[in-house]
């Protein structure tokens, strides 16, 4: 038995993670990575302290105090499943059709607890854990396991913890193997792979279709811009008042890419517009769709702004879509419509005038 005061390190890596940010859009892959660390330290229910987040991981510690088996299976399974729930909800409400959104969904995550004495270097405030078994644990990340998903287990850890029992989940399989480094020697291990676990994610939440009225108010024109290049442009909230003209600032409310359920606040000369990004509900067309939350006059205000490529121009199709309340609705239709099919002039006026 090694000396008592050993301490349990933790920590969660995001498997995939050097391609997708090689290979995709950086600014997106750093807002989805971000989510999914997220998602992961909020899974853990052993009170960990977060030491530092590094890139695609985040390293947990609990100094000079262990975790059992049992507990650290049941922290890893809940990792895992946050995560690849995390994606799920992303890749069903993702509104982005970059290289980062469109991949996301194939990163997945690898956990490693190991344990040792440490000790807490304290700068300014800060503690941060260092020593060799720091090191060890960050060598083991480079390894031999034929697996992108799985939790390691050192043989340090395994020494301050019970062996196999019957509380074991039933996903639980287990393989024993070791990797050798030039400045430690041979690193023994056992691994568990995380597959399994993908029967137990949450099933996807449908969307609800948006509302879709029999007569819209339709303004198009066609544009001498890249559909893609309108689509990221319209996607991205920060850039309103960029490009429309009527958008003097812009607010998110929900703090994250824009996607469905995503709301922001448009700060207009008169009135403030409070807007929700709803799905597409034409999925084989190029579509940004979004619902006026606060319209008032009206029961429901929905603008879709259809993207159709003409070679280097798109051919951009914008509709706007109501519901009136009972009663008022006859009495005000014309005015709603005149006032519709100026916005939708707005749009289109703007985004041919927005020079990328």
């Amino acid at each position: 038995m090694l000396e008592a005061k050993a301490s349990l390190l933790v920590i969660a890596d995001i498997s995939g993670f050097t391609r997708f940010v090689n290979e995709t859009e950086i600014t997106h892959s750093q807002h989805i990575v971000a989510e999914l660390l997220e998602a992961v330290i909020a899974a853990d229910f052993l009170g960990l302290t977060v030491a530092e987040i590094e890139g695609d991981a985040v390293l947990f510690y609990r100094y000079q105090r262990m975790a059992s088996r049992a507990e650290v299976l049941q922290l890893s399974e809940r990792f895992f499943l946050a995560f690849h729930n995390h994606l799920s909800r992303y890749r069903e409400s993702r509104i982005c059709h970059c290289g980062a959104c469109a991949t996301a969904e194939d990163l997945t995550i690898k956990i490693i607890a190991h344990a040792g004495p440490i000790e807490l270097l304290k700068v300014r405030g800060f503690r941060k854990p260092f020593g060799i078994e720091l090191i060890r644990l960050h060598r083991l990340l480079k390894n031999s396991i034929p697996h992108q998903e799985y939790l390691m287990l050192t043989s340090q850890f395994n020494t301050y913890t019970e062996s196999k029992s019957l509380t074991d989940p039933t996903w639980l399989d287990t393989f024993q193997d070791q990797s050798y480094y030039e400045d430690l020697g041979n690193l023994n291990y056992t691994f568990h792979p995380l597959s399994s676990l993908r029967s137990k994610l949450q099933p996807p939440r449908q969307f609800n279709k948006p509302f879709i009225m029999p007569n819209p108010v339709v303004r198009e024109k066609l544009l001498n811009h890249a559909a893609e290049k309108l689509h990221k442009l319209l996607i991205n909230i920060s850039l309103l008042p960029d490009w429309d003209r009527e958008v003097k600032e812009v607010f998110s409310i929900t703090q994250q890419l824009n996607r469905v359920g995503t709301r922001h606040v448009c700060v207009l000369d008169s009135h403030n517009l409070k807007i929700e990004t709803v799905s597409n509900p034409w999925p084989d067309k190029i579509v940004y769709a979004q619902q006026i939350l606060n319209a008032n006059i009206v029961r429901k205000m929905l603008y879709y702004i259809i993207l159709e490529p003409r070679g280097n121009d798109t051919y951009t199709r914008v509709e706007v879509h109501y519901s009136h309340f009972p009663v008022i609705g006859r009495w005000i239709n014309k005015w709603v419509r005149k006032k519709a099919d100026v916005h939708a002039e707005n749009i289109l006026y703007s985004l041919k005038m927005y020079n990328f």
